[in-house]
């Protein structure tokens, strides 16, 4: 397997692309609320090749495997987490854009923190995010956050090569269902049209176990012209959920290739002078599977 051994401390911080001129974008790379964070290296290098720089803020409870912060987080001190990282790249390149590059809680993260900040999203990317969770699950983690201590640790269904922590904090989906609650207003605003979320490239299976889909599709709907939603559709491994597809292991190396494809054209459409078509293989209208209602 890869670089993303859940036994090697993540190494967070700003990384610039090789040669060019000095970037004018920082992607902003937010794991799941339990992956490794070494897991996003293959799309952050894809973005560096592309001359953005990517930062990786350290979140708390992820210094190391089994950090005792992870018992006692909070939704606010993520997005201070990630306040602080933003302020820090921002000294080291002045005039530089914040982008986004997140994949499920971090999708989450990333646009909660542009929301409370004030800070616009240049772009955004967006995998299997976590803006609506089903409604089954929803409501398990409610009862959860509600009934037990912040500390205990819930087993992770992850594999231990893509999970940072062997289980997830009951503070941690504390602060996941609160940052969902903290962005409905958002997106239910842009789903009706009232107002425009940043460019977005979403991508996510139709078959996903934890995520509400049918609200990606109606955020594509309502905004074509800045929403390109990419149904993924790979067979996912025995032991993997369809939620996990994020690289070409847990895609397939086809699926793989048709994401980084569809990727590589929308930063070339989005980017300065970009007609903001990401072409053919993407769709922003397509619904995915049946599932609950957010």
């Amino acid at each position: 397997m890869p670089s993303g051994n859940p036994d090697v401390r993540p190494a967070p911080g700003l990384t610039l692309p090789r040669g060019g001129p000095t970037p004018r974008e920082v992607f902003l790379v937010l794991p799941g609320l339990n992956l490794h964070p070494h897991r996003l290296d293959p799309l952050s290098a894809l973005l560096n090749e592309a001359g953005a720089a990517t930062l990786v803020p350290r979140l708390t409870g992820f210094a190391a495997p089994g950090d005792p912060a992870l018992g006692r987080v909070r939704a606010e001190r993520w997005l201070a987490d990630v306040d602080d990282a933003w302020t820090l790249a921002r000294m080291r390149l002045p005039g530089a854009e914040p982008a986004l590059l997140g994949y499920s809680l971090g999708a989450l993260l990333g646009l909660a923190w542009a929301q409370q900040a004030g800070v616009p999203l240049r772009r955004a990317i967006l995998l299997a995010p976590a803006l609506r969770l089903r409604p089954a699950l929803r409501l398990l983690l409610r009862g959860l956050a509600a009934l037990l201590p912040g500390a205990l640790r819930l087993p992770s269904r992850s594999p231990p090569a893509y999970r940072f922590h062997a289980g997830t904090s009951v503070a941690a989906y504390r602060a996941l269902t609160k940052l969902e609650r903290r962005l409905q207003p958002t997106l239910l605003a842009w789903t009706r049209g009232a107002g425009a979320p940043p460019p977005l490239l979403i991508a996510c299976s139709a078959r996903d176990e934890l995520i509400a889909t049918r609200p990606l599709a109606r955020l594509a709907r309502a905004h074509p012209e800045r929403v390109t939603l990419l149904p993924l559709s790979h067979e996912p491994r025995a032991g993997y959920l369809a939620h996990l597809g994020l690289d070409g292991y847990t895609l397939g190396e086809g699926e793989w290739q048709r994401l980084t494809g569809t990727l590589r054209e929308w930063l070339r459409a989005t980017g300065p002078g970009g007609t903001g078509d990401a072409g053919p293989e993407a769709t922003a209208a397509r619904e995915p599977g049946p599932e609950g209602a957010p």
